[in-house]
């Protein structure tokens, strides 16, 4: 390209023109061969939709064909390179990268050739219709002949999922910890804690916990998106080779009374997943930043730190026991004499009337106990475990419903919490020697 006379070298911009090569009438276009990257594909348009001549059955981009049609409906060119090149290869003509013909109905054609990136002015070597003329067009001619094979097969349109609209959230993995996340509808799990919070983790923990309201809107945007990237297999008959026939995860949304579930399989690529929504036979890939954000979510994110916070109003009593010594914390409750509406607490440590002020307090305390991290082994509690310290909040007067939470000798900066279901969690040693402390104080 370096031998090019000056007076049509392209790096001289003061011969620049403005040459209109070709136009045709788009609506009146019948079929397309496009040649480019590794693609080499006929489309026919039948009943206004663009269908492959090799494989009727494929679900083509309608729009990326419309593309095509739509882009040399006038064909501009900067200027006339060569009046009769003799040498394509000097332009990357011999074996254009991106190749394009239009057969209209009266059977006429447009083709177009792209060659070389020019060196100079920003724009492609082309030839139109084979008049051996070499053309300088404007770069849009070679971006906008860039398709693969891939991107003419039509994916599947997600669903129009909005964060305040999503009620459940389930995770299932092969291999690793299910996730699961449901909208505590009028406390239909009954939980002590749902003042807090309208969600539960249902999953993967053995009960139900309570979830941290501040995160939840950041986890439900997380399974918003579920766009596709590209159809690889649209028949459905070899699951096996996607990672698909047992599927990594499976990932479910319940949303406005409609549900959505994706399955994942192997990794296409660094950037990539293979996934297929249920109910299809169509196999896409998906960005990988969108599935690792919804399979491989850490439930301990998301749980409520706060391990039992019964109002106060509703509880009548609270038994303790530190290091083998009982404590019992009790409100009595009475109607003013002067306002029947007005209820008047009495409060009691041990049978000694204390000051309401002091045992707020200390139930504040009592009440901000936190798990700090998960258990990452199984434990087995027998007799020898010692409990350092234990609360059993009585919410009835006849002490039927209660709740309890027992801390467990574990390691040196760390307890056991156990609530009466499976010991998952540890909570940190100092805040609940604090807590103790702060009870026996209280009686003193």
């Amino acid at each position: 390209k370096n031998n090019l006379p000056e007076e049509i070298d392209d790096k001289n911009p003061s011969i620049e023109e403005n040459i209109t090569v070709a136009t045709i009438d788009t609506t009146k276009v019948n079929s397309v061969h496009y040649i480019g990257k590794d693609a080499d594909i006929t489309l026919t348009l039948k009943d206004n939709l663009w269908i492959s001549d090799d494989d009727p059955g494929r679900p083509i981009n309608q729009s990326y064909v419309d593309n095509l049609v739509n882009l040399v409906e006038t064909i501009n060119a900067r200027r006339i390179v060569s009046e009769n090149a003799d040498k394509l290869s000097e332009y990357g003509l011999d074996n254009p990268s991106a190749f394009l013909m239009l057969t209209l109905e009266d059977q006429s054609t447009l083709n177009l050739k792209i060659g070389d990136k020019s060196t100079g002015i920003n724009g492609n070597y082309g030839m139109v219709n084979e008049d051996n003329k070499v053309y300088l067009l404007n770069p849009t001619y070679g971006a906008g002949l860039e398709y693969s094979d891939i991107d003419f097969t039509a994916v599947e349109s997600s669903p129009v999922i909005t964060v305040e609209d999503i009620e459940h959230i389930q995770v299932i993995n092969r291999d690793e910890d299910d996730f699961e996340l449901i909208r505590n509808n009028d406390n239909k799990y009954n939980h002590i804690n749902s003042s807090i919070s309208d969600w539960v983790i249902v999953k993967p923990y053995d009960g139900v916990y309570v979830a941290d309201p501040s995160k939840i809107a950041e986890v439900q945007g997380d399974y918003t998106d579920f766009s596709f990237q590209t159809c690889v297999d649209y028949r459905g008959e070899n699951f096996e080779q996607y990672g698909l026939k047992d599927p990594a995860a499976s990932v479910y949304i319940k949303y406005e009374d409609k549900e959505y579930k994706l399955y994942v399989g192997d990794k296409a690529d660094e950037s990539n997943y293979y996934v297929k929504r249920e109910g299809s036979d169509y196999v896409h890939t998906m960005r990988a930043s969108l599935v690792e954000k919804m399979i491989n979510r850490s439930p301990f994110d998301v749980l409520s730190s706060l391990i039992l916070i019964p109002n106060i109003d509703k509880v009548n009593s609270v038994d303790i026991e530190i290091d083998g010594r009982a404590y019992r914390m009790e409100i009595k409750r009475a109607n003013n004499t002067n306002d029947d509406e007005e209820v008047i607490g009495t409060y009691y440590m041990n049978g000694k009337e204390v000051q309401d002020e002091a045992f707020k307090k200390v139930y504040q305390n009592m009440i901000s106990a936190k798990y700090d991290a998960e258990l990452k082994e199984d434990i087995k509690t027998d007799d020898n475990t010692k409990s350092q310290l234990t609360i059993k909040y009585n919410i009835s007067g006849d002490d039927t419903s209660s709740y309890q939470v027992s801390f467990l000798s574990y390691k040196d900066s760390f307890y056991l919490v156990d609530t009466g279901k499976k010991i998952e969690f540890l909570a940190d040693k100092r805040q609940i020697d604090n807590i103790a402390q702060s009870i026996k104080d209280l009686l003193d």
